[in-house]
Order: structure tokens, then C-alpha cells, then sequence
């Protein structure tokens, strides 16, 4: 059950009147009105939308996957083609010289709010090398992940 009891409940008062429990998981919008004539007033209406939200809440949870499973799946943003990994050039200057590095970077969330990256050079270790040292990272970080 939510902290606030009307969370992800609003009241509507145009031509129906009634209380409207909205939604929102992995881009998916869950909505229903619960209007006060036949629920018998605006109090049981308000009470059979807090038991809906409830109950969808808890099945929206019980199809949730995990912060680990979420962490390996790949998007169509990905040109690595491994997951979390990615390839990085950086230019800099110095003086009137340009200087371009290369590397492969290894990225994750061992828990949530927090992202650690690790950096492999391809002058460092060629171009193969740091791709499996960041693939290898990135499978690390990932099991090391809270759920």
C-alpha cells in the first residue's frame, strides 16, 4: 500500500463525478473511474479506488522484472552489441596539435542511484583486448548488482 493513502487517485468533478486511479509502468498507462452514483456515494467510491490501486499495484510488482535482469537486456541504441558497453573517441588539444584517444567503456548501476564506468585504452591495450577487459568489467559490475 502507498505511504500516502490518495496516491495515483485524483477526483473528478465535470458532468460525472467520481474518483479516477491513473497509473503509469514501463511506459504503459493503467486508468479507471470509480463515479460516486454507483458506488453509492463519493466515500465508497473513493474506498473501492484505493482497493483497486492497491490491487493493481501489487500486480503490476508481480510482473516486474529486476534490476538485473533490466541490466542485461539490449536496446536498439546499442552499436556495441553487447549490452553496457560502448566505444568512445575524445579529441584534445594541446597547443596547435590534436590529439584523438579510442577506448571502450564498461558501464552499470551496482545499486540504484549510483553508476560506476571503467575506461580501456585501445593505444593501451588494442582495439580487441579493451573490448573484452570492458565486456569483462561490465559482466562483473552486473553480478555484483543489488536486486
Amino acid at each position: 500500500m502507498p505511504n500516502k493513502p490518495n496516491r495515483n487517485i485524483t477526483r473528478i468533478e465535470t458532468t460525472t463525478r467520481g474518483w479516477e486511479v491513473r497509473i503509469m509502468r514501463r511506459g504503459k498507462g493503467h486508468c479507471k473511474l470509480f463515479s460516486d452514483v454507483p458506488f453509492g456515494g463519493k466515500r465508497k467510491a473513493m474506498m473501492a479506488a484505493r482497493e483497486y490501486r492497491d490491487q493493481l499495484i501489487e500486480e503490476l510488482a508481480s510482473k516486474e522484472i529486476s534490476r538485473k535482469q533490466r541490466a542485461k537486456r539490449k536496446t536498439q541504441r546499442n552499436y556495441s552489441g553487447v549490452v553496457g558497453v560502448r566505444y568512445v573517441e575524445e579529441t584534445e588539444r594541446r597547443g596547435e596539435n590534436e590529439y584523438t584517444y579510442g577506448y571502450w567503456e564498461a558501464q552499470w548501476s551496482p545499486s540504484v542511484g549510483v553508476r560506476k564506468k571503467r575506461r580501456f585504452s585501445v593505444n593501451k591495450y588494442g582495439d580487441a583486448e579493451a573490448l573484452r577487459l570492458a565486456m569483462k568489467a561490465r559482466r562483473d559490475g552486473v553480478a555484483a548488482m543489488d536486486d
